[in-house]
């Protein structure tokens, strides 16, 4: 009985320690991240900018976001790992690779793709959509598994797939085409400072304040809009006027970064008639 419950074990442990090894490595002192240059360069190699922006990226993360982040090495073999912040993936030898679409659909949080070698951002809907097409997908997966007595005995053409190298022909990531002035006019004023990463860090923490303060008054102005839930909110021209957010890339900012303080505000906000991300894309600039 013993045997049989740990004999798998064994078998896990080097990508255990390979994924330990890439959890410490960028937290040692004086890392190199893309604000340690003195301008933003895009001519470094994608396998040395990749590293780099990993590193800046856990920058913007708590302490212990940060612990749950992984950089990538050329030697490991790892994969999409649900869970992890953020995350480098190498691709082959061909310049393709894999995003298991069980495992970002799994995610908690909607993923954000980089691909540093064509310098192109694709993200995935919106939180409220992103947990409505999870739960969605989760019943159709436990329903094929409760009508039959093993997975071998799942038939081909129902939906449940869990082979990790399974990639539908599903739409899930879209390029992003909003513009945004925060993050803008942070880049542009960070560079201003000397190279050094002690005197651009205070600006760093300068910045995520103003976004978690930001946050928390978009919260504050729909907790009072709406009499703390007891009603609907509808008044999002109005939030966007009174909280300088007329910008989308400056509402879905400061959006997700209020979604993370107070989980299923997305739902809230957008209503109980469900939204696609079109949709909401065209409600947005409606308004």
């Amino acid at each position: 009985m013993i045997q049989l419950s740990v004999s798998p074990f064994p078998q896990n442990i080097p990508p255990l320690l390979e994924m330990n090894l890439a959890f410490v490595l960028w937290k040692k002192p004086k890392v190199r991240t893309l604000f340690s240059a003195s301008q933003p360069s895009n001519s470094s190699p994608s396998d040395a900018v990749s590293p780099q922006i990993v590193r800046t990226l856990c920058l913007f993360l708590t302490p212990t976001e940060r612990r749950c982040s992984r950089l990538c090495r050329a030697e490991a073999s790892f994969r999409y790992d649900t869970g992890l912040f953020v995350q480098g993936l190498l691709k082959d030898s061909t310049g393709s690779f894999v995003l298991p679409f069980r495992q970002v659909l799994y995610s908690t949080y909607p993923t954000t793709h980089i691909d540093v070698d064509v310098n192109t951002v694709k993200q995935m809907p919106p939180c409220h959509e992103h947990v409505y097409n999870q739960r969605r997908y989760m019943r159709s997966e436990l329903s094929a598994l409760w009508k039959t007595d093993s997975e071998e005995d799942i038939p081909p053409d129902t939906i449940i797939h869990t082979s990790e190298t399974f990639t539908p022909d599903l739409n899930i990531f879209q390029d992003v085409a909003h513009r945004d002035t925060l993050v803008k006019s942070f880049i542009d004023e960070v560079f201003m400072l000397k190279p050094g990463l002690s005197l651009r860090s205070t600006f760093l923490a300068q910045f995520l304040l103003l976004l978690h303060r930001k946050a928390l008054t978009l919260l504050k102005y729909i907790e009072d809009d709406t009499q703390k839930g007891q009603k609907s909110f509808r008044s999002l021209r109005n939030l966007k006027t009174d909280l300088d957010l007329t910008v989308e890339g400056d509402l879905n900012i400061v959006m997700a970064f209020a979604e993370k303080l107070r989980g299923g505000l997305h739902s809230f906000v957008f209503g109980k008639p469900f939204y696609t991300s079109v949709q909401e894309r065209d409600a947005l600039l409606s308004f």
